[in-house]
């Protein structure tokens, strides 16, 4: 046996998988020390316990936080800042999300009842499309809101459950870790984006006193450098934003003092320009790349009971998620979707890589998964499902809409951090937009908040002599690029990564989409294993709920696993 694995086995593979097993064997306890440094360096989880806690003089900093922006990234900012500043402002382009219809999830939907149409997010792409959000996000808000659950079970009793996501890798089944987890899953929360932003900023304003918002656009910076603050080593330039210019919804401009700028403006990215139109102008590199994906979601009203008799797994009533398929892109380039969300709404989502169809009714969904190419086929269930909305005519109150996913940006602020004003940071789609097919988007924006977070917490401000006012450290914001850009550059990768598989993708300027291929071959042969291991399975799963690094899909137990897979394929062929 041992003369036939060598004449098929390739030396060089042969001499990596005893590497990996003897440094496994022999360094598990340096492992663990390096381990726990990689959590501080890559994910968020050591700042959740400082979340939303005052500070730890119990006085706030006198002056105002300044957000550009109030939607996901723009709320959870401000709830950061609420304990820090005297005064927090949130300045909102879009006067309705301070009516009524913005702050009650009752109002937004009794609006619907009427025949209206909800208002939208206008600058918002994906607002009414399927989105998820990762265990870490429900834990962070836990952190954030005390009264999180009692608000989020107001909206639907469903809205907090176990979070089985249901996925299949090309149709094979990666079982959530239940016996990981001794039969319980983590929570996570399960509402559409229009309920989501609604109940973050109902929580904003019961919890924060003194966060205000503004109806406007910002629509500039004052930026002086006035040297360096006294009693900081290490101390900067002090170049630093000392005032903005917002522009109100009838076109008067005001100006108003800033401690702090965080741009939470989503794709508009508007920094860049206040940064190129500044008295000392500064260029932001960017990576951009256009998958050229598309969807469409599909949404119904469905009466639970006439799922009941469908036989699907856990039962209908029990579940957030009936069905997740993510394609492999050497079989398929299609994606589908199948989400439960409040008020017994149904969402499924028909997405692709150069996708053409587009579905206008259950009929033409049930085509769109019939085509699907997979490894395993599509259970019956789904096409049951499929079945019940059409005998039901769940179609006559359908809604389809359409999506061509806009090209995915990564602004380098951090390559630039020494040339940035101090005080001006960025969260959310501002720094990183990623294709939206991994649900990655909401908690983005939250690793960036819960960092900002710990900053805060151990920052104390500094006497400026120029001014005589406090302000925050001249190394504020590098140390900020410096903690976030680690903890979410992991999404873009493994987002472009992924994208790259399709030959369709439009790459970023210098790069092939050869780029990131032995990525993806690992990628391919962990979900293999993880199909048919719980272990790996569970590794797997608490990086993707960033309860974890991403870094321990690659851990030497893990890779040797993943290897030996390829290595089996690869002798099996052969034989």
């Amino acid at each position: 046996m041992l003369s036939q694995i060598s004449a098929f086995l390739p030396t060089q593979l042969l001499y990596l998988l005893c590497f990996i097993a003897t440094l496994s064997f022999f360094s598990r306890p340096f492992l663990k020390s390096r381990r726990d440094r990689i959590v501080e360096k890559l994910t968020a989880l050591n700042d959740l316990p400082g979340l939303g806690k005052p500070r730890k003089e119990g006085k706030r900093i006198d002056g105002t936080a300044i957000i550009a922006g109030g939607s996901v990234a723009g709320l959870l900012a401000a709830r950061v800042c609420s304990p820090h500043f005297a005064r927090v402002l949130i300045v909102e382009p879009e006067a309705w999300t301070s009516t009524e219809e913005g702050l009650s999830d009752e109002a937004r939907l009794a609006k619907a009842e009427h025949g209206k149409k909800p208002n939208t997010r206008s600058r918002v792409q994906q607002y009414t499309s399927v989105h998820s959000y990762q265990v870490f996000t429900y834990r962070a808000l836990k952190e954030m809101f005390p009264d999180l659950e009692t608000e989020a079970l107001e909206i639907d009793p469903a809205s907090i459950v176990p979070c089985d996501l249901q996925l299949h890798m090309s149709g094979r089944h990666m079982e959530a870790p239940y016996d990981f987890y001794d039969g319980k899953l983590p929570n996570f929360l399960s509402l559409s984006r229009p309920a989501y932003e609604t109940l973050l900023r109902k929580l904003v304003r019961k919890n924060c006193d003194n966060v205000e918002f503004v109806i406007g656009t910002v629509t500039g910076m004052d930026i002086d450098v006035d040297g360096p603050s006294q009693g900081l080593e290490g101390a900067g330039t002090g170049h630093r934003v000392q005032s903005v210019t917002i522009r109100s919804k009838d076109g008067v401009e005001s100006t108003e003092p800033a401690l702090l700028l965080i741009d939470c403006t989503g794709p508009v990215s508007a920094s860049l320009k206040w940064l190129f139109a500044s008295s000392k102008p500064v260029k932001v590199p960017r990576d951009i790349y256009d998958p050229k994906m598309y969807y469409t979601s599909c949404e119904y009203y469905v009466d639970p009971a006439i799922m009941a008799n469908i036989q699907i797994p856990r039962g209908y009533s029990k579940i957030p998620v009936v069905y997740v398929f993510v394609p492999d892109p050497a079989v398929s380039d299609q994606s589908m979707m199948i989400f439960k969300r409040e008020k017994n709404t149904l969402q499924i989502v028909c997405g692709g890589w150069a996708m053409a169809a587009r579905p206008r009714s259950v009929a033409d969904v049930r085509t769109f998964i019939s085509q699907i190419k997979s490894l395993e086929p599509i259970p019956h269930y789904v096409f049951k499902l499929l079945d019940s909305l059409e005998t039901n005519d769940c179609d006559a109150s359908a809604t389809y809409t359409d999506v061509k996913v806009p090209p995915s940006t990564f602004v380098k602020y951090h390559e630039v951090a020494e040339k940035l004003p101090s005080n001006l940071i960025a969260l959310g789609d501002s720094v990183i937009r990623v294709n939206p097919i991994r649900g990655q988007g909401c908690t983005k924006a939250m690793i960036g908040a819960v960092t900002l977070s710990g900053i805060l917490q151990s920052c104390n401000p500094v006497f400026h002599s120029n001014t005589s006012r406090e302000v925050l450290p001249d190394e504020f914001g590098k140390i900020f690029w410096e903690r976030h850009t680690p903890r979410t550059k992991s999404i873009w990768n493994q987002t472009k990564t992924a994208d790259y598989g399709w030959k369709t993708t439009v790459p970023v300027e210098g790069e092939t989409l050869e780029k990131g291929a032995f990525i993806r071959w690992y990628t391919r042969n962990f979900f293999k294993v993880s199909c048919r291991n719980k272990d790996v399975a569970a590794v797997g799963y608490n990086s993707a709920m960033f309860l974890a690094p991403p870094t321990d899909v690659i851990s030497p137990g893990i890779a040797v696993q993943v290897i030996w897979q390829a290595f089996k394929e690869l002798f099996a062929s052969r034989v």
